[in-house]
Formats: C-alpha cells, structure tokens, sequence
C-alpha cells in the first residue's frame, strides 16, 4: 500500500526537511547562548548533540514533563535523539517540535 507509487516517499522526504529546519534552528539557538550544538541524521532520524549529557537530560526531561517522549544517546548521552514514525501526521509532528523548542528555550535560558 504505502510503496506503490512515490507519494509516501515524497511525504516522508517532506516531514524530514521540517524536522532538519527545526533541529538546525534549534542548534543554533543553544549555540547562541553559550551551548555549542549541532544538528545532525538522516530523513527522520535526527538529533541534536548539545555536547553534554546533562544539559540533554534536563531538555529530555522537560519535555517528558510536557508530553514528549524524547531520548539521548551518543557516548555520554549528549545527542538529544528524535526517532519519529514514518506515517506521523502533520500535527504531531508540529507539536512535538514545538513542545521540544519550549524545552531547548528555557534550558538554553538557564
């Protein structure tokens, strides 16, 4: 069903540049205020290394806290890490950027 033409593909494709926007704005936000950071991934697997592990746990944590369920990974957990499903809708997708931008805003703030 989802492959039998290239509409899937192409939503896909179209969800992750929302995602890499998001997550480049938002690397340069935290690096702005004095936390250096970087987007980084593929399609929809992409993340956000703030360099270190606790400045990405309490971004994890606030948005749990907020109805986002968002991991780290990386050698010391330094990469806050979005794994979105492929067939993700628009408006959560949306919301779950925004939930995560509420976080990276009051954490680059502290």
């Amino acid at each position: 069903k989802y492959w039998s033409n290239d509409t899937f593909e192409r939503d896909v494709q179209r969800k992750a540049r929302i995602v890499e926007e998001r997550f480049k704005s938002l690397a340069a936000m935290l690096t702005e205020n004095g936390i250096p950071a970087t987007e980084r991934g593929r399609g929809l697997m992409r993340g956000i290394d703030v360099v270190s592990g606790d400045i990405a746990d309490k971004i994890t944590a606030m948005a749990f806290e907020h109805g986002l369920i968002i991991e780290t990974s990386g050698q010391d957990g330094e990469v806050v890490k979005c794994l979105c499903p492929l067939t993700i809708s628009d408006e959560d997708l949306l919301e779950g950027l925004d939930i995560l931008e509420k976080c990276v805003k009051a954490v680059a703030s502290e």
